[in-house]
C-alpha cells in the first residue's frame, strides 16, 4: 500500500518553488506489522502535524515498527522536532518502534541543537557506526544551579 500527501507552497522568487512543488510530501509503504515514511522537502510549523497524524493512522497495526526515512529533508524546524518526538511516542505506547533512517545533516543539526538525538532510534547514519559527525552539536552537560546567596542590606537600608 503506497500513498503519497503533499502540501503545496505558494509561488516565490525561486523557480525550485511553485504551485506545482510541494513544501513537504509524505509517502509511505506498508508491510505487514512495517512501515517505512518517506519525508521530502521542508517540515515546518505549517505541515509538522501531517507527519504526526501519518504515525498515528499506521499505530493501528499490532505492534508497528514505523521507520522514517529523513533523506531527503532540507529544512527541519522545531515543530518537526516536536512532531517527531510525538510520533515516537504514539508508537511506543503500542508497544511498537520508531526509527529515523538515514537523516540528512540539516535535520541531524537541528536534532543535536534541541538535545534529542540521545531520544531516538538512528539507522543508516554515521552516528550508528560511531563515526564522528561533523555539525552536530553534542548535548551539554547539565550543571547545578548555583547556590542562593543571602544579598546584604538594600541601598535604602543603608541610607
Amino acid at each position: 500500500m503506497t500513498d503519497q500527501h503533499p502540501l503545496l507552497r505558494s509561488p516565490g522568487p525561486d523557480p525550485q518553488y511553485g504551485p506545482d512543488r510541494p513544501i513537504m510530501s509524505l509517502s509511505f509503504n506498508q508491510d505487514g506489522a512495517g512501515s517505512q515514511i518517506r519525508v521530502v522537502g521542508e517540515v515546518d510549523m505549517s505541515n509538522a502535524h501531517l507527519l504526526t497524524e501519518l504515525v498515528e493512522f499506521l499505530c493501528r497495526t499490532p505492534t508497528p515498527l514505523v521507520v522514517v526515512d529523513l533523506s531527503a529533508v532540507r529544512f527541519f524546524g522545531a515543530h518537526a522536532v516536536s512532531a517527531l518526538l510525538h510520533a515516537g511516542h504514539l508508537v511506543a505506547q503500542v508497544g511498537g518502534r520508531l526509527t529515523l533512517r538515514d537523516p540528512s545533516p540539516f535535520v541531524l543539526r537541528v536534532l543535536g541543537v534541541a538535545g534529542v538525538l540521545g531520544r531516538l532510534n538512528l539507522h543508516g547514519t554515521s552516528l550508528s557506526t560511531g563515526a564522528r559527525l561533523s555539525g552536530v552539536v553534542p548535548p551539554l552537560p547539565r550543571r547545578a544551579a548555583p547556590p542562593h546567596k543571602t544579598l546584604g542590606p538594600s541601598v535604602a537600608a543603608q541610607r
